[in-house]
């Protein structure tokens, strides 16, 4: 897209921002991408679904990363620290259910 464009990674993505946000408050289907069709605006919902659900993928990996890189040691070191325990707490439950959005079936 870039070289189709001309244009920066950053303004590319950028505009898909945008076009996002446009198409949510005009009522259009929501822009997606899949490795085979790139980008699109699918009327399909199995394809909204199917775009959620790799967000949600890569988010858990993410939170998993925070609480295994940088929480979990922080909390080994200081256990009675108010912050880091209210941190576990929350990101476990964020973790709990972002587990559950990846592998419910519809």
């Amino acid at each position: 897209m870039c070289r189709a464009t001309k244009r920066t990674p950053s303004q590319v993505w950028a505009g898909i921002r945008f076009l996002r946000k446009i198409a949510a408050k005009e009522g259009l289907p929501p822009v997606t991408h899949a490795r085979s069709e790139g980008f699109q605006l699918s009327e399909d919902p199995e394809v909204w679904v199917a775009y959620e659900r790799a967000i949600f993928t890569t988010e858990l990996h993410r939170i998993g990363n925070v609480i295994t890189g940088i929480i979990a040691p922080h909390a080994k070191r200081e256990p009675s620290d108010e912050w880091v325990r209210l941190v576990l707490e929350q990101l476990g439950g964020v973790k709990a259910t972002l587990e559950v959005l990846t592998r419910m079936e519809r």
